[in-house]
């Protein structure tokens, strides 16, 4: 028998000796004070580990020796011979950080242990031929033993394989952590010791323990293929020390990529049990470094508007958190315009984005499940982006092991057949596939499912199979409402997106908060205009001329908004005249409803060319909005329901898959006709009535401000000058005491000029449609009656008027 074992014991002691307790960042190796004595160290420990047989002239020689090993390799510098490739039932000791004995796995069998099984011819020829009764009674014993230890590594392991991680005692700090401030979110517990640096050091220490120096040389190799490592080889290539190649790898690549890249480079050097082994110990590290690195790939870019190629931006550099606010009973629409001023205040109790999750001190118990909702263009997705990547980064809630998103739009693209949650998870992240262990109590884990509106899975509540196992096969919509209900993981968190129109698809009963975005404030619309862009000075430009136009100063509390103003007015400042006169705002309100019915495509039939493409029936949608549109501003009404829509010859169905210019603001029964909806704001309504009267008498020959007035011409003619039109409509608005309809009177006159009414040209007028006549006879009335005792506040809105004909006339 082979003193192998306590060779190494003492030789892995004597490595624990005369060493300072390391810390990551700062750990070296030992003393260098005799170089000599340490290479005279080194080599007397080689004889100890393996046998090296340097034969260059024949390497292929016949081993006649009988061995202690059962493998043999040809490495470039000679023949080694090896121990067997290790499994997960082997020997791993736990190199201490602190050189604490080492803790050696109970199924160790020391390679001394193992009878080789080589033999040479005379070797073979010197044994008997026959084999007595004693030798088949011992093999019966030894295979009644084997049996018996299996059975009992089998009972000892049986927790750990059905949660498919190795569990490793860990101190647990008694201390509880300090308070977050505001801002972390969910930081209340300590991090999970798996996760800790000190276990997994302790771990990757000791696999590597167990490498020989040629194997280490080959595992440094591995790396040196890596791109991290590729001008950080040298720093690596004289470590001979497993502590001191560890610690070094985790200072260049950090602890999730020097772990997968450990892992990696065992199996490459053939210890494939080492690197399960590992893989085992550090499963939740691993898993978290797989899920960040996915979630980088996916959320760290941000399209703004449309997806476009090439026209992302890095999510930090443009991400300004919105007023979020634990909901109240305010109206979720900003009711302000610039007739109608009301100031935008918030009401309800206002709390960071990166907070959702944390408790209140009037909370009396942990908030479990969240439902954020808002108006279409106020964020949602873009604040679930950013929460993930500020996870990813390590700034705030960290007590999550792991997060989970499932975009509701993509749920019913898996299986038709039941299948079990684990596999559901699988088939979107195959980092987690087989994860048994999230159902363990210290297993906080957060699934997001955003978008509520676009899932197509039936959420009944009340008849939907109860799944409490995440091994448990069951339809997909059983999945989904036993997670959001807690029977299945009770210790996850969910957090739910939707819009409003979709909020009452989940019981009030089972949402513990309800968070709503409000959009930016003033000071978050500075904020804005002056990070999106590299040139401060730019964005200064910007916001100011922005603010140039009450209206739209108070429509850019839509982030979406924000983004379009600073889009064309970052271009228009390439020009060194640009930025004399006030901007108009009718080109604006023109781009937004095409980028918001583009957005509705893309949401509810895809992004493929064709679902890209305006069929008749969302043109007509569009029209019949707008007449819908003007009868509201006639009746002097901001909000509508389903019979309106009747009105109109449209349906529910039509608005709920073209949802991004409307929202639902009252549910009082489920029964849809009692529902009351508005748009997204009191100025798209506006903007939407007068290009519903424009397109009427531009594309049909209608005139609808007087319809009786030369009925039998009407549809007849359909280029007449649009000063018939627009007289009228001046006069309507300077008759009004209340001013409801200078906004309407200002997109009607601003959608005249060439700039601006090339926005509808291929959506609700044709291509090749000819330009309108006699604004000249337009600028020549509103002149006039600027000369007449008129209202001051209708005076400015004249002026106002000419500056819409002005803009667009820029824009042509």
């Amino acid at each position: 028998m082979s003193n192998y074992e306590d060779d190494s014991e003492s030789e892995m002691g004597r490595y624990g000796m005369d060493r300072p307790p390391s810390s990551y960042g700062s750990m070296q190796s030992d003393d260098h004070e005799d170089e000599g004595e340490d290479d005279f160290e080194e080599l007397a420990y080689m004889p100890q580990t393996r046998v090296r047989l340097n034969r260059p002239d024949s390497p292929e020689t016949a081993i006649t020796e009988r061995t202690n090993t059962n493998q043999s390799s040809i490495y470039k510098d000679g023949l080694v011979l090896r121990q067997p490739t290790s499994h997960i039932g082997e020997s791993h000791a736990f190199y201490s950080i602190n050189r604490e004995p080492s803790i050696v796995d109970p199924s160790f069998v020391d390679p001394s242990e193992v009878q080789s099984e080589i033999r040479t011819e005379a070797v073979m020829d010197e044994e008997p031929n026959n084999r007595d009764a004693d030798g088949d009674m011992q093999e019966q014993q030894n295979e009644n033993a084997e049996m018996e230890v299996q059975a009992e590594q089998t009972e000892e392991t049986k927790e750990e394989d059905d949660f498919d991680e190795k569990v490793v005692p860990y101190d647990e700090p008694n201390v509880p952590p300090p308070i977050p401030e505001e801002g972390l979110g969910l930081q209340f517990q300590h991090k999970h010791g798996s996760l800790t640096l000190r276990h997994v050091l302790r771990q990757m220490v000791g696999c590597l323990s167990k490498l020989y120096p040629a194997e280490i040389s080959y595992f440094k190799r591995c790396l040196s293929t890596h791109c991290r490592f590729r001008k950080n080889y040298p720093r690596i290539a004289d470590l001979h020390d497993p502590l001191d190649l560890a610690d070094k790898m985790i200072e260049i690549c950090g602890m999730g990529e020097a772990l997968h890249l450990t892992i990696r480079s065992l199996q490459n050097v053939g210890k494939e049990g080492l690197a399960e082994y590992l893989r085992k110990s550090c499963r939740r590290a691993v898993l978290q470094h797989d899920l960040k690195q996915a979630h980088d790939r996916r959320y760290y870019s941000l399209y703004e508007g449309r997806c476009r190629p090439g026209q992302q931006r890095y999510i930090s550099d443009v991400y300004v958190e919105p007023v979020t606010v634990i909901r109240g009973t305010r109206e979720p629409i900003n009711l302000e315009n610039e007739v109608k001023r009301i100031p935008y205040t918030i009401e309800e109790t206002q709390i960071r984005a990166a907070d959702i999750f944390r408790p209140l001190p009037s909370d009396l118990k942990p908030i479990r499940t969240i439902m954020m909702t808002g108006i279409p263009a106020c964020g949602l997705t873009v604040a679930v982006n950013k929460f993930i990547m500020d996870w990813v980064e390590e700034k705030n809630n960290q007590d999550f092991q792991f997060v989970f998103p499932l975009p509701a739009k993509e749920l019913h693209l898996g299986k038709d057949a039941d299948q079990s949650f684990l596999e559901t998870l699988g088939s979107f992240f195959a980092e987690a596939d087989d994860i048994k262990f999230i159902e363990k109590p210290d297993c906080l884990s957060l699934f997001i499912i955003d978008a509520l509106e676009l899932c197509k899975h039936n959420l009944d509540f009340k008849n939907n199979e109860v799944v409490s196992s995440i091994r448990t096969k069951a339809p997909l919509h059983a999945i989904l409402t036993s997670l959001i209900k807690g029977t299945l993981l009770p210790n996850a968190r969910v957090w739910i997106t939707s819009h409003i129109t979709a909020l009452h698809r989940v019981p009030p009963e089972l949402i513990d908060r309800y968070i709503e975005l409000r959009g930016f404030t003033d000071e978050k619309k500075q904020e804005y205009f002056t990070k999106r862009t590299p040139d401060p000075e730019l964005g200064v430009k910007v916001y100011n001329h922005m603010k140039r136009s009450k209206a739209l100063e108070i429509i850019c509390h839509l982030p979406l908004f924000s983004w379009m103003v600073a889009f064309i007015f970052e271009r228009g400042f390439r020009d060194p005249e640009y930025g004399k006169h006030p901007p108009g705002i009718t080109a604006f309100y023109s781009q937004y409803i095409v980028v918001q019915m583009n957005r509705s495509f893309e949401k509810y039939r895809g992004c493929s060319v064709e679902a890209q493409k305006w069929r008749d029936e969302d043109k007509m949608f569009i029209e019949m909005m707008g007449k819908m549109s003007y009868r509201m501003i006639v009746d002097g009404r901001d909000w509508f329901m389903v019979d309106d829509l009747s009105g109109v010859h449209l349906t529910y169905e039509d608005l709920r898959s073209r949802d991004e210019l409307t929202t639902e603001v009252k549910r009082k029964s489920e029964d849809v006709r009692t529902w009351v909806f508005k748009f997204v704001h009191i100025t798209v309504q506006e903007y939407m009535a007068a290009m519903y009267v424009y397109v009427a008498y531009r594309k049909h020959g209608k005139n609808v401000i007087e319809p009786s007035k030369m009925a039998w011409l009407q549809g007849t003619n359909k280029d007449r000058p649009v000063i018939d039109l627009y007289r009228p409509a001046i006069d309507r608005a300077l008759a009004s005491p209340n001013g409801h309809l200078d906004m309407f009177l200002r997109f009607l006159i601003g959608l005249v000029t060439p700039g601006t009414e090339d926005n509808l040209r291929g959506y609700l007028l044709n291509h090749y449609h000819p330009k309108a006549k006699g604004t000249e006879e337009v600028v020549k009335y509103i002149n006039k009656k600027k000369k007449e005792n008129i209202h001051p506040d209708r005076l400015r809105n004249l002026e106002l008027c000419l500056v819409e004909l002005e803009e667009g006339k820029e824009g042509s």
